[in-house]
């Protein structure tokens, strides 16, 4: 089960990094996320029977989660500051800084995707093969 997680995540990580960037990247990374959620508690649950290995995926898989999910929040973040930008320029209000701080989570966002090919090597190297005598 934790394999066949494992190999999931993969191809969903695929997937996303092939993308170009946009609404369907961002849907593709956010599938990624909930494929490395369910990897992560896999291999936390297999950690009784298969120890340090599982240990260690579920560590590097939680990394892969956390900036996923980190990204999802800019996302919907970035959906919310539009929304305001405009309702307060259809006021006759400012707008211009509901766009700078859009620009900041366009920004991060951008940098969790340039972080996501490392930590998802480290994780796909702890991946969590057959065990010795099976």
């Amino acid at each position: 089960a934790v394999r066949k997680d494992h190999k999931r995540l993969a191809g969903r990580v695929a997937h996303a990094l092939e993308s170009a960037p946009g609404p369907d990247r961002d849907a593709a990374l956010h599938s990624a996320r909930k494929a490395a959620k369910r990897a992560r508690y896999a291999a936390e649950a297999a950690r009784p029977a298969l120890g340090k290995p599982a240990k260690k995926a579920a560590k590097r898989l939680k990394a892969v989660q956390s900036l996923l999910g980190d990204h999802q929040d800019g996302v919907v973040a970035r959906a919310t500051l539009r929304a305001l930008a405009v309702q307060a320029h259809a006021a006759g209000e400012p707008s211009f800084t509901w766009g700078l701080v859009y620009g900041r989570e366009e920004a991060a966002a951008a940098a969790t995707e340039r972080e996501l090919p490392g930590a998802w090597r480290r994780a796909h190297q702890a991946r969590i093969r057959r065990a010795r005598g099976h």
